[in-house]
């Protein structure tokens, strides 16, 4: 087996993190504000998922900046993200144009169901931004993956 780079071994981290955070907070967000609720029920969901988030990362970088050290980045690293921050980008615009689109197809139609409220635009930009940065991270694995 091939020994990953601290680059490589913090995107998978980073990866984790954001996909249990993200398992917690929007299945239960997104339909509770659809259905009407207010955000402060979720509030607490979201401070909630704010510290797993920060726990995961703060453990994971301990652990394994304590086994293998911080090596500093060289130039196929510094590659590999510029690439992956250029899809996350593609992948945050398309999203951005998808809400937009909805919302502005929406209120044009007579006849079709009202425009999402603000909280819940607010939410799908933030699952805008998450599945970008997801994204972004899983590019890099993949650059890692492939020119190893």
């Amino acid at each position: 087996m091939v020994d990953l780079s601290f680059q490589e071994k913090s995107a998978w981290g980073s990866l984790l993190a954001i996909a249990v955070s993200s398992g917690l907070f929007y299945p239960l967000a997104v339909p509770h504000i659809a259905n009407g609720g207010a955000f402060i029920d979720i509030l607490p969901r979201l401070i909630f998922v704010i510290g797993v988030i920060i726990v995961i990362e703060i453990v994971y970088h301990s652990i394994i900046a304590a086994r293998s050290g911080v090596e500093s980045s060289d130039e196929r690293d510094k590659e590999f993200n510029l690439k992956a921050d250029r899809l996350s980008g593609y992948v945050l615009a398309i999203g951005i144009v998808l809400i937009t689109g909805h919302i502005l197809i929406r209120s044009a139609i007579a006849g079709a169901p009202p425009v999402p409220s603000s909280l819940l635009v607010s939410v799908y930009l933030m699952l805008a931004l998450t599945v970008s940065e997801a994204s972004k991270l899983v590019t890099q694995i993949w650059y890692y993956r492939v020119n190893v």
